[in-house]
């Protein structure tokens, strides 16, 4: 458990989903989607609670085979449209926390779409941003140096241009800059960074997760490459 401060884990999960219909009790590898997800933060020891945030008693039942996973409530309607930001749905949370005089520092946001989560990778999140005093974490890997946005095009008037705005490309693979893309896994927020409707401040802690499957389920595509993956062993 952590001591100075106090972490919340956050997994939400609405009902209705149009890319991947009913995909968070959809079954992946012989078990629901979501229970990736309840197993990797049922193993991390720094959240001192650990929350599933929906509006679906079917999705909140498939909770109680996790005794670390609580549902404090149901989802208000008003907050479960696909058209709804994450943050809404974390500020509602920190508000319900708060009316019930219990506070956090931090908010580890697991969305059930990244099911690979290497085991310790919570844990060792944590610790970094715990580390560092940032505002704000979200899990990276690097850019294939193909599509480093130095050698990326834009398509202006027909015309090609340097999506960076340079005006020569940068000739050697050597000589570009490491870049890197959010993988969806882990978001650490502090809840003075939530209630100011942010997730990520101007210059979050880059922790580069160089471990565990890349996938993000958003499409019935991604669904298939997830069970791709499932053969292959990931679980």
């Amino acid at each position: 458990m952590s001591s100075a401060h106090r972490i919340l884990a956050v997994i939400p999960a609405r009902s209705g989903s149009k890319g991947v219909p009913g995909k968070n009790l959809r079954m992946l590898g012989g078990k629901p989607l979501i229970h990736y997800t309840f197993q990797a933060a049922s193993e991390a020891m720094l959240p001192d609670v650990v929350i599933l945030s929906t509006d679906c008693t079917n999705i909140a039942a498939s909770a109680d085979i996790f005794p670390k996973i609580h549902v404090p409530f149901l989802r208000p309607e008003i907050l479960s449209g696909d058209e709804v930001p994450t943050i809404k749905v974390l500020q509602h949370i920190i508000e319900y926390y708060d009316a019930a005089n219990v506070g956090f520092d931090y908010v580890c946001l697991l969305q059930p779409t990244s099911p690979f989560r290497p085991t310790g990778l919570i844990d060792l999140a944590i610790k970094t941003i715990l580390a560092t005093k940032s505002d704000s974490l979200a899990s990276m890997k690097r850019v294939p140096d193909k599509y480093n946005p130095h050698w990326v095009y834009e398509n202006i008037d027909g015309r090609f241009t340097i999506a960076t705005g340079d005006k020569d490309i940068i000739p050697r693979r050597q000589e570009l800059p490491e870049t890197f893309y959010r993988d969806g896994q882990i978001y650490i927020s502090s809840t003075e960074l939530i209630g100011k409707g942010k997730i990520l401040g101007e210059n979050p802690t880059c922790f580069l997760n160089e471990t565990g499957a890349d996938i993000n389920i958003d499409t019935i595509e991604d669904w298939q490459q997830a069970e791709i993956l499932i053969n292959n062993g990931h679980s």
